[in-house]
């Protein structure tokens, strides 16, 4: 039996979810949109994520191939692209079994690749059986320098490829300023890889969430949607991210509520002492939560229609805030800390991080209850 005392929880609104995917989608027409739910889809729940979607969607991304299999378990047979490619050689086989695409950036994984099937794609398949031929998948590293192979290398790696495999090959890479509109680096970036592209005449993917929102000239074959599908801008608030709705609402309970005198000190460390008779709501989140442990006096805290900051340092299991000033406020009401009334960046600028941490370390004791 299943039993839930406490009331924190991240509301996961999947209609939001269906919305951005299709208004990201209708951006880059000629595209196959990847959903990418690596991470537990950015701390949303990845197998609710991915059965929302599965209608919708042709190919899921994950990270590793243990993320790929947790979505099998769940119930989900659409096709899933692992994006670091194969950790061990026995990757190969149960990639094969499961129906998984490979990504491959390194040489180990190309001797890999050939001492699973010699023959690969001549009678079975590597990955997919001979009537649907998994495409082929291959890193390329045009400067974000963290994986794939240099340009350098292409023509050798490719000339190890079988015939049936070259014919379904995709060249994928990775921005490193995408969310920066104007710099220099990602035309420069891309000019790399549609180079590749024609001379090998293959399909490629290079646009992440700022590619497709930023760069419509990255629109590849396959677009890659991370964070923006979770309804979080990676360029800020402009007029074509506007559309885009939080999936995730981070809510707790105010738990006490009292009034300390001028002068007195909240929470660890005596960081934050009152300037006035203030009256301290506790509400029942805190760092072992997900919750920032550096979140800053000041962050705001959505509580009743009106915003309240915190005081004082988060604990583990709780935060304080100041509520002197709101009109009403009571044991039991819900705060939202971050979600469609709270902006989850606002919540990392005030905690010297970036929202993609914030959703990703939402630790499995809060519940995920989703809205449908």
């Amino acid at each position: 039996m299943s039993y839930t005392s406490r009331l924190t929880q991240a509301v996961i609104d999947l209609n939001a979810l269906v919305s951005n995917y299709q208004y990201i989608d209708s951006l880059a027409s000629n595209s196959n949109t990847i959903a990418v739910v690596k991470a537990d889809a950015y701390g949303h729940d990845a197998i609710k994520v991915a059965h929302a979607l599965r209608d919708k969607v042709s190919l899921f991304a994950v990270g590793f191939i243990d993320e790929a299999l947790a979505l099998r378990s769940g119930g989900i047979d659409t096709q899933i692209l692992i994006l670091e490619g194969p950790s061990k050689a026995t990757d190969f086989a149960v990639a094969d079994e499961h129906n998984f695409s490979l990504m491959l950036h390194s040489d180990y994984q190309i001797e890999w690749l050939k001492a699973f099937s010699p023959n690969a794609f001549d009678q079975k398949s590597v990955n997919l059986p001979t009537d649907n031929p998994s495409q082929m998948w291959l890193k390329i590293d045009t400067g974000m320098n963290r994986l794939g192979f240099q340009i350098s290398c292409v023509e050798r790696v490719i000339s190890q490829l079988s015939q049936s495999q070259q014919s379904q090959l995709v060249l994928c890479s990775h921005f490193s300023t995408a969310e920066q509109l104007h710099s220099d680096k990602p035309l420069a970036q891309l000019a790399k890889l549609k180079a590749l592209v024609a001379k090998y005449n293959c399909k490629f993917s290079m646009a992440n969430s700022a590619g497709i929102l930023n760069w419509s000239e990255s629109h590849g074959d396959h677009n890659r949607l991370g964070l923006a599908l979770y309804g979080i801008s990676p360029i800020g608030i402009t007029d074509i991210s506007n559309p885009l709705v939080p999936v995730m609402t981070l809510t707790a309970n105010i738990i006490a509520i009292h009034t300390i005198k001028t002068g007195e000190t909240v929470g660890y460390g005596d960081v934050w002492q009152a300037k006035r008779e203030t009256k301290i709501a506790t509400i029942a989140i805190g760092y072992a939560d997900g919750y920032p442990r550096n979140a800053k006096a000041g962050t705001p805290v959505f509580i009743n229609g009106e915003i309240a900051p915190i005081v004082g340092r988060v604990s583990m299991d709780m935060i304080t805030v100041d509520v002197t000033d709101l009109l009403q406020v009571n044991i039991s009401d819900t705060a939202e800390l971050w979600g469609k009334n709270i902006s989850i960046d606002v919540v990392a600028k005030y905690s010297d991080t970036i929202n993609y941490e914030l959703l990703t370390r939402v630790s499995k004791r809060v519940p995920k209850v989703s809205l449908s």
